[in-house]
């Protein structure tokens, strides 16, 4: 089990890499504070915030649950995700395009699973589950990998998601999104 906390000289970038999707050109990182890291506003980046991700160098399978402490502000959208593939651009920024990702925001989980697809990367929304969720406090996100599903827990709302796609293997890791977002720690745990 590999447990990262986020707190400021608590973690190294230690097999994690800054990637990003294919979908924005911008490529910032977080920023540290006392107990956490933290995406910002960006008048240029999408939706007027930084779209900031953070994944595994190494790759895992089926059997790995990965779990976040993260909280929100306004329409944030602190993610899990997983992406099959990364590689460098012209830029020698790491990217990625065909991915999962597990979505925490103010009215309950969103899974979303995203792909390349004629040049561009496009979505598909494989599930929603409204529960409300509070801005501004502390929520525990969890999903567990297995061959064909998604084991999926937000605060004790657990669901289950069949995916005929799923990866063999995957990078995992945190995404910041959509409003400012904030993470304490990540979990990585083998079956």
């Amino acid at each position: 089990m590999q447990h990262i906390s986020f707190a400021e000289n608590a973690w190294e970038n230690s097999g994690f890499v800054y990637a990003y999707t294919r979908r924005f050109p911008q490529t910032p990182v977080f920023t540290q504070a006392a107990d956490h890291v933290e995406n910002q506003a960006d008048p240029d980046g999408p939706g007027g915030y930084e779209n900031i991700s953070l994944l595994t160098e190494r790759k895992y399978c089926a059997g790995t649950t990965v779990s976040a402490t993260m909280e929100f502000e306004g329409l944030g959208a602190p993610i899990i995700m997983l992406s099959e593939t990364m590689e460098r651009d012209e830029n020698g920024a790491l990217r990625f395009d065909d991915y999962f990702e597990v979505v925490l925001y103010k009215n309950g989980i969103n899974v979303w699973r995203l792909e390349p697809k004629d040049g561009k990367v496009v979505w598909h929304k494989l599930v929603g589950v409204e529960f409300p969720l509070a801005e501004n406090e502390r929520h525990s996100l969890s999903v567990q990998i297995n061959e064909k599903t998604l084991v999926i827990d937000a605060d004790g709302h657990r669901i289950t998601l069949w995916s005929e796609e799923l990866p063999a293997e995957f990078h995992v890791g945190i995404d910041a999104c959509e409003g400012i977002n904030r993470f304490y720690d990540l979990t990585i745990a083998e079956k």
